[in-house]
């Protein structure tokens, strides 16, 4: 007797309906797949604005500008103009009392508003949990923004503050340029 010989009973691609557009479509969601994951695990900047905050002390008449200066106009320091922040007169307090969990730094550039008066000067302190975190030399009208960074992972609050320079505050008013909250 002649053995008989066997069929394999495992399909080939060909027979298993593997053909290029199938293969194209797995990549496809595969890659769609590994997007929607990386996402998720790196958020996006949140900034302040768009967040529930208080106002813990503001001079009369003066509520902070939020996304805009006191003119209702775009937030600008020196040349460089802002979609996102908050404008402050001195003595003002802005509080965040839920830090966004996962977010390492809080962020913003800071300056004194480009409509600010001639002799406008500023200085700006971030506090958390109680602790001054960030204080800047005292901003004057013609001088750039400066970058705040500062760590905040652990901190539950955060208080924004902005004081007169030394000389009065007739003329000033201070800018939390894109301030926000950075996950890196």
């Amino acid at each position: 007797m002649e053995p008989t010989p066997v069929q394999s009973e495992i399909p080939t691609p060909a027979d298993a309906g593997w053909t290029v557009e199938r293969v194209v479509a797995l990549v496809l969601l595969f890659l769609l797949c590994a997007v929607l994951v990386w996402k998720a695990y790196n958020p996006e900047d949140i900034y302040l604005s768009d967040l529930k905050y208080e106002v813990l002390a503001s001079p009369e008449g003066y509520e902070p500008g939020k996304d805009q200066n006191f003119q209702k106009e775009t937030l600008r320091i020196k040349d460089t103009f802002y979609p996102k922040g908050f404008c402050v007169k001195p003595d003002g307090v802005i509080s965040c009392r839920f830090i966004p969990n996962g977010y390492d730094f809080f962020v913003a550039e800071v300056g004194v508003d480009a409509m600010a008066g001639e002799n406008a000067s500023v200085v700006f302190q971030v506090i958390a949990d109680g602790t001054v975190l960030y204080e800047s030399p005292v901003m004057r009208r013609d001088m750039p923004p400066r970058l705040v960074r500062v760590p905040i992972r652990g901190r539950n609050e955060l208080l924004l503050h902005v004081f007169d320079g030394g000389d009065g505050n007739a003329e000033d008013v201070g800018n939390w340029a894109l301030s926000r909250f950075e996950y890196r």
